[in-house]
């Protein structure tokens, strides 16, 4: 089997380039996090995995990797609501 790493914070694997260097030495989130670093299991040591690979192809496990662009919230507003709506998402809730 080989790893099963797709993303780590917000970049392939394979990406060398200085952006992608310069997120994961800052542990950065480039995907909208409500604050600029990954928070993904800790707050000192996130796990930074956006997506993991599941039979040769990346599947998003972060919640938060979603948020990009805002896309898929646009677009579940735009398949939902008349145009012209006003619309807003909430955020993931905790159970207490």
């Amino acid at each position: 089997m080989q790893q099963p790493l797709a993303e780590v914070f917000g970049f392939p694997i394979a990406d060398e380039s200085g952006r992608a260097t310069r997120y994961r030495d800052n542990k950065l989130c480039p995907y909208n996090n409500i604050v600029s670093n990954c928070t993904k299991n800790s707050l000192d040591f996130p796990l930074g995995v956006c997506s993991l690979y599941y039979k040769d192809k990346p599947v998003i496990i972060c919640p938060i990797r979603f948020r990009e662009d805002w896309t898929m919230i646009s677009d579940a507003a735009k398949f939902i609501f008349d145009e012209g709506a006003n619309w807003t998402h909430v955020g993931e809730v905790r159970p207490q």
